[in-house]
């Protein structure tokens, strides 16, 4: 296992200097479990050398102040819990070299085209109640299950693989995440994108890092 350090330090400068981004480390009712800072996801390795700040663009952290603000009116007390938002395009290329060659390779952007990540406008996320227990979505973060997005989720409940509180509770996500202008993404629970995903292709700028 490997820790990126130097490459994540390089990567922290830039954004850190660029006045798009905006850190959301702080921001109330929010926590951070940045599972790529850490050696337990799926590549190994830290990709983020125990990183504990977390960065978006600034149009997308507006609008997860208003996700933030909408929960609280439905769940006061409940706070999100922040796996991924901003992401270097070298972890990136780590996480797609991780599922090359696999069935699972659809579920990770091509580094050379950006993940929405790579461009500062997703986060992957869940939410815990006001104890701090995370809410059960039925699968971890980074499954590769069918029944780990909403297209899966009609045949799991109708075979038992997901309950309909753990389904209950993805709607939850989905619905305060709606609320504030985010799109979520079929194939996972915890995946939100703040543009879509060929308008930001289309108009964004792949950051050099």
């Amino acid at each position: 296992p490997l820790r990126f350090c130097s490459a994540y330090a390089e990567w922290e400068n830039f954004v850190r200097r660029d006045t798009s981004y905006v850190e959301i480390t702080r921001f109330p009712f929010v926590s951070l479990d940045l599972r790529y800072a850490t050696f337990g996801n799926i590549t190994g390795h830290d990709l983020y050398c125990g990183a504990r700040r977390a960065y978006l663009q600034r149009a997308a952290a507006e609008k997860f102040r208003k996700a933030i603000r909408l929960l609280q009116k439905e769940r006061p007390g409940f706070r999100f819990v922040v796996f991924d938002a901003s992401r270097p395009v070298y972890a990136q290329a780590k996480l797609r070299e991780t599922v090359v060659g696999t069935p699972f390779a659809d579920y990770v952007s091509n580094p050379q085209r950006g993940s929405v990540h790579n461009f500062g406008f997703a986060l992957d996320l869940t939410i815990a109640d006001s104890s701090g227990t995370l809410l059960d979505m039925g699968t971890d973060f980074d499954s590769f299950e069918e029944r780990a997005g909403k297209r899966g989720e009609a045949e799991a409940l109708e075979n038992g693989t997901l309950s309909k509180t753990q389904i209950e509770n993805r709607e939850l996500l989905r619905r305060v995440m709606l609320g504030a202008g985010f799109l979520p993404l079929a194939s996972e629970w915890w995946h939100f994108n703040a543009i879509a995903s060929k308008k930001i292709r289309a108009t964004g700028e792949l950051p050099p890092f």
